[in-house]
C-alpha cells in the first residue's frame, strides 16, 4: 500500500494572512502619493524602457525565489503588481505596449501566487492563481495558462488534493499543445501530473507520467524555453521523481533519488535543495536510516540559518521530520536535532 507523505500545510483563512496597511487592494503607503499624482496627470505616457525595467524586476524576483524562497518576496511583488495595474488603468500607450503590460501583469500575478504559496499563504495563493488564469483565458495567453496551471498543480499536491493536481496538470498540457510548447515545458507538466498520481497512490499512472517527463527532458533545451522552466535541471527532476516515490511508499528508492539530487543541486537553487533535504530526511526515516535522516535535516537547518533560505514549505518539511524522528529521540544525535528543529520552526 502507498504511504502518503504527511502534509501539515493547512489552508489559511484570509484573516490569518498578514497584509500591508490599508487593505489588500490599496497601494502601499510609499506608493499611494505617487499613484495619486500620476492619476491626476492627463498625459502620463508609458515608455517601453519602464516596462522593460519591470519585466527585469519580475525575472529577478523569480531568481531570488529559486535561491531563497518566497517569504520575503510576496509583499514587494504585490507592490509591483499594483503599479503595473496603475500603468494599465491610468497611462497612455499604444496597443502593442498595452499587450506587454497585460502580459507583465499576468507574470507578476502568477509569481505572486507562487510566492504566497511558498510562504504558506494558501488561500491568497489560490486567489492570485485564479486571477492569473482568468487573465490568461481572457487574453488567449496559453503560455501564462500553462505556467499558472502548473503552479496550481504543485500547490494542490501540498494541500493533499491529488486528483485536483492531475486535472490542473492535464489542462496545462492541453494549453501547452496550443502553443506547441518546447519539451522543457512538457517535461515539467508531466512530472506535475506524476506528483498528483503519486499523492493518490496510483503507481501505474505515476510511472507512466515519470517516464514521459524524463523522455521529454532528455530531448534537451530549446531557444523557446520560457524562463519559468529554467529551474528544471537534472537535480530538480530527480528530486521531483524522488518525491513521487516517497508518496508511493517506495522509501528506499526515494532516499537514493533524493540523495542524488541533493548532491547535484547548485547554490542558485538553494530553496529546492532545502526542500530536497527535508524530503530526504523523511525518506531516510521510512527506510530506517536514522543517521542519514539526522544528517540531511541538519543540512536543511544550515541552509535556513546561514544561507538566507526563507521558505515556509522548507520549515513545514522540517516539522514532518521532527514528528517522524520524535519516537526515536534516544537514538544518536536525534534529541539534539529535535531541539534544533524546534528552534527553527518556533
Amino acid at each position: 500500500m502507498p504511504v502518503v507523505t504527511p502534509v501539515p500545510l493547512i489552508e489559511q483563512s484570509a484573516a490569518a494572512i498578514p497584509l500591508l496597511a490599508g487593505g489588500d487592494q490599496d497601494p502601499p503607503p510609499w506608493l499611494a502619493q505617487t499613484t495619486t499624482d500620476v492619476a491626476s496627470s492627463a498625459d502620463w505616457k508609458i515608455a517601453e524602457d519602464e516596462v522593460e525595467l519591470l519585466r527585469q524586476a519580475a525575472d529577478d524576483m523569480d531568481a531570488q525565489d529559486q535561491q531563497f524562497g518566497g517569504n520575503r518576496l510576496w509583499r514587494p511583488t504585490r507592490a509591483h503588481l499594483l503599479w503595473v495595474h496603475h500603468m494599465i488603468d491610468r497611462g497612455i500607450y499604444d496597443e502593442p505596449l498595452g499587450q506587454q503590460l497585460h502580459a507583465l501583469a499576468g507574470k507578476f500575478t502568477t509569481s505572486l501566487g507562487w510566492f504566497s504559496y511558498d510562504a504558506g499563504h494558501h488561500t491568497k495563493a489560490r486567489q492570485y492563481f485564479s486571477e492569473a488564469l482568468n487573465a490568461a483565458m481572457l487574453t488567449g495567453d496559453d503560455v501564462l495558462s500553462s505556467r499558472t496551471l502548473s503552479n496550481m498543480a504543485r500547490q494542490a499536491v501540498d494541500l493533499n488534493k491529488g486528483r485536483e493536481a492531475i486535472r490542473f496538470a492535464r489542462l496545462a498540457q492541453t494549453h501547452a499543445g496550443m502553443w506547441s510548447a518546447p519539451t522543457r515545458v512538457t517535461a515539467l507538466l508531466s512530472i506535475r501530473e506524476a506528483q498528483g498520481h503519486a499523492r493518490v497512490g496510483d503507481a501505474f499512472n505515476c510511472e507512466s507520467a515519470i517516464k514521459r517527463a524524463w523522455k521529454e527532458w532528455e530531448l534537451g533545451t530549446d531557444d523557446r524555453d520560457p524562463d519559468w522552466t529554467t529551474f528544471l535541471n537534472q537535480a530538480e527532476l530527480v528530486c521531483l521523481e524522488g518525491m513521487c516515490r516517497l508518496d508511493l511508499g517506495q522509501t528506499a528508492r526515494a532516499q537514493r533519488l533524493l540523495a542524488q539530487s541533493e548532491k547535484l543541486q547548485d547554490v542558485a537553487h538553494s530553496r529546492n535543495r532545502g526542500m530536497c533535504l527535508g524530503r530526504l530526511a523523511t525518506a531516510a526515516i521510512g527506510a530506517g536510516d536514522i543517521d542519514h535522516s539526522v544528517d540531511a535535516a541538519r543540512k536543511a537547518i544550515g541552509l535556513i540559518r546561514t544561507a538566507g533560505l526563507s521558505s515556509a514549505r522548507a520549515v513545514q518539511q522540517l516539522k514532518i521530520v521532527h514528528d517522524g524522528l520524535a519516537p526515536r529521540y534516544r537514538a544518536r544525535g536525534v534529541g539534539d536535532l529535535l531541539e534544533e528543529i524546534r528552534a527553527v520552526v518556533a
